[in-house]
């Protein structure tokens, strides 16, 4: 018999209030030193960067040579050795690109510029159905522009929290998403699911951290992807019944945005565990 897939601690984590708000920024104070969380699938997460920056760079990563990403760059490259113990980064490479390699984290530089956040670069290998060379540029509301109830909801919210945000008090918070592909490099939606749930289906989710940078007016965005069968969620019934209350409670345009790639298929699975 194969081995059951274990059920992860980050499950406990996730934010499961249904709405309306549907959306929040639901962020925690994190300490220095619990920054980064790598686990037992950090050499595997490294090669499959690896892959993805040789195969396809200019999907994964992009940055605008200004000066505000060339010293945020610098600096990040410099933390995450800190934090890593790692003495000697990749060489020839962009200093952001370099820092990438080192961590199963994605890295974003939101430069604040023009009264806003705006994604200058960023080292990007699991993307969760969008494009990096789309929004490198952009500020956060375009960015975001696809996901329904982002402006009314959370656009001046995030503009002011990152206008805020200090250096000695990084934040980190959860999001999750069911999918029917388990791919972590995930670029373009996929065709609605057909399939019986949870067969084929996985669950989600980013830990992302926002560190405010010392050396220009830039905030670093971290994106740890992660995701388990959706079956796992079996030997837990109240958080699928948790699941299925949120999904149950979304709009209808959070249904076509998010819904048809497995999660509102998997509804009635999540309700009877």
């Amino acid at each position: 018999m194969p081995t059951p897939t274990p059920v992860p601690p980050w499950l406990d984590e996730l934010s499961l209030k249904p709405g309306p708000p549907w959306l929040g920024m639901d962020a925690h104070s994190l300490a220095v030193d619990a920054w980064l969380a790598p686990d037992s699938d950090h050499h595997r997460d490294r090669q499959w960067k690896a892959a993805l920056l040789e195969q396809r760079p200019a999907s994964v990563f992009q940055a605008r040579d200004t000066p505000a990403v060339r010293v945020a760059s610098q600096e990040v490259l410099d933390l995450i050795m800190a934090d890593t113990g790692i003495t000697e980064g990749p060489e020839g490479l962009h200093p952001l690109d370099a820092a990438g390699r080192m961590v199963q984290e994605d890295l974003c530089l939101m430069v604040l510029r023009d009264g806003a956040a705006h994604l200058d670069a960023a080292s990007l290998c699991f993307p969760a159905y969008w494009r990096l060379e789309e929004k490198l540029g952009l500020p956060m509301a375009a960015v975001h522009a696809p996901v329904p109830h982002y402006g009314e909801e959370l656009s001046d919210k995030v503009d002011m929290f990152l206008q805020r945000l200090r250096p000695e008090r990084p934040v980190w918070r959860r999001n999750w998403a069911i999918h029917d592909d388990p791919s972590y490099f995930l670029p373009d939606p996929t065709p609605p699911y057909k399939g019986r749930a949870p067969d084929g289906l996985y669950l989600r989710s980013e830990r992302q951290t926002l560190r405010r940078l010392t050396r220009a007016e830039v905030v670093l965005f971290t994106i740890r992807t992660q995701q388990v069968p959706l079956a796992v969620v079996a030997d837990r019934p109240e958080l699928a019944h948790s699941l299925a209350v949120a999904i149950d409670a979304w709009s209808p345009e959070l249904v076509a945005y998010r819904g048809t790639h497995g999660a509102r298929a998997a509804r009635g699975w999540l309700a009877t565990r």
